[in-house]
């Protein structure tokens, strides 16, 4: 066998050259390019929705957890509630003795208390708020504890310097406390230092759960000066709107007994009810209809008579309290402060204080009926605000219910 090599440039071959493979054609480039387009828009939005509902969700988590905490601490203070009552004797007058003493004998026992639990709406129950519902939605309570909350007040020492009173002991102390919904500015909670910078951070405005804490020295629910005990009053937190105090003005001595503990909380619900498990002839709500709940009367507004007794229910706790709050995330709170949302908020607000008059309808307003959602709830859905029910019933531990 013989083996030619004809050279490659030889005309009477042609050269054969071998390539390393074949280059993309224009078109080729052109699909590849809007496909590696459309998939990366398809991932920016994806990665877009994850962020703001990211967003969303970690908003309502933070702004809930402080109102699960607010709501943990109103329900804690409220189940701690006393009107410390007792029986006294009814007298007959029969006439005087020799030295001109009256003369009487015991006709019959009733209940006393120098104490005081109220609850209602809020532009019924607090001095100030009348006619106002848009800037106080929602429901008030008013009552008396045995909270242990005392001022450090100075004692007089040698050259004129004083020491703390030691209140370690006087953990029971009885205080007054209250908790409402407020519409307004943070200016009267601002740190001292905001105000140095130019307005460089602008006032807040937002709905917020207040609480009333008055210390154990200030509490006036035996001030005598104010009124007779015995009376129908309010006159004991008749400064609730009015002990807000600018922070700069503050001392231990003044401070404000009218703070936050929870923003963004749109209403709060209180119901005093009875347990009716075996009765189907009493409503629960029969004793405060009208939500309007006051241990100085004998009826309150609405009730009727669910007894022969001629007190009713004067001085006595309700048994039960079914206490609700609605709480938006900062999202919402947000919106709803908006200055171009003012006449949404005020027609918004004074809807929700119109709906919670009427403690039939607290079932069908909160909870739904038939699948759909509850009416407050239906008035957040259509302005597109995020919301939250907190709900719960109380057994109030002091009640000593009777009739």
């Amino acid at each position: 066998m013989k083996l030619f090599i004809v050279p490659s440039h030889s005309p009477s071959r042609p050269c054969l050259r071998r390539t390393g493979g074949r280059a993309f054609t224009l078109i080729e480039l052109l699909v590849s390019m809007t496909f590696l387009v459309i998939l990366m828009l398809v991932v920016s939005q994806v990665i877009g929705i994850v962020q703001r509902t990211w967003v969303r969700a970690n908003s309502r988590v933070s702004q809930f957890r402080e109102a699960r905490q607010a709501f943990d601490t109103l329900t804690r203070s409220i189940s701690q509630a006393t009107l410390n009552n007792y029986w006294d004797n009814e007298f007959n007058s029969v006439g005087t003795d020799a030295a001109g003493q009256q003369i009487t004998l015991a006709k019959d026992y009733f209940r006393q208390s120098e104490l005081q639990f109220i609850c209602g709406p809020t532009s019924k129950v607090v001095p100030g708020a009348t006619g106002n519902a848009q800037n106080y939605p929602g429901h008030a309570v008013f009552f008396q504890a045995p909270l242990g909350i005392a001022s450090l007040v100075a004692t007089v020492g040698q050259g004129g310097a004083g020491q703390p009173v030691n209140t370690e002991n006087m953990v029971n102390l009885l205080c007054g406390r209250g908790y409402f919904v407020e519409w307004g500015t943070d200016a009267s909670f601002r740190p001292a230092f905001l105000e140095k910078l130019n307005n460089a951070v602008p006032v807040r405005s937002r709905l917020r759960l207040m609480e009333y804490s008055p210390t154990a020295e200030k509490n006036r629910i035996y001030d005598t000066t104010l009124r007779p005990i015995t009376s129908h009053s309010m006159e004991w937190y008749q400064d609730v709107l009015n002990t807000e105090v600018q922070n700069a003005q503050e001392t231990v001595q003044t401070r404000a007994f009218t703070r936050p503990i929870a923003e963004n909380i749109i209403a709060l619900v209180i119901s005093p009810q009875v347990e009716v498990t075996g009765n189907t002839s009493v409503l629960p709500y029969a004793i405060a209809p009208q939500y309007i709940y006051d241990s100085t009367l004998k009826i309150n507004p609405g009730a009727s008579p669910v007894n022969a007794s001629p007190q009713g229910t004067q001085h006595l706790l309700p048994p039960l309290l079914k206490v609700s709050m609605i709480a938006l995330d900062e999202r919402s709170g947000e919106l709803l402060a908006r200055t171009e949302n003012s006449q949404m908020r005020a027609q918004l607000l004074t809807s929700i204080a119109g709906k919670l008059q009427n403690a039939a309808n607290l079932t069908e307003e909160l909870d739904g009926s038939q699948g759909k959602v509850g009416t407050l709830a239906q008035l957040l859905l259509a302005q597109k605000l995020n919301y939250r029910i907190f709900s719960t019933t109380i057994a109030l531990k002091q009640s000593r219910w009777s009739f």
